[in-house]
């Protein structure tokens, strides 16, 4: 597990978090899935911090969340 991938996997829980959204993983798996029609399995490795999303993901993902895609990707 890259560290970027987890300060992702941490900012990407957060914001979930101030959505209200269930703590539990696979919850979230499937709201994340749905919410950026991706996989589950996509949404599980990158909710875990085992992958990053490619930049147009990133983008896609700041914009649902109205945070800054630098501060997302734990660039900033």
């Amino acid at each position: 597990m890259s560290r970027n991938a987890k300060h992702f996997a941490d900012r990407l829980n957060h914001c979930l978090d101030e959505t209200g959204a269930p703590a539990n993983v696979r919850e979230r798996t499937v709201i994340l899935s749905k919410m950026l029609d991706i996989p589950k399995h996509q949404a599980w490795t990158m909710l875990e911090g085992n992958l990053l999303p490619n930049e147009e993901l990133l983008t896609t993902i700041a914009t649902e969340f109205e945070v800054d895609p630098l501060w997302l990707s734990g660039n900033k």
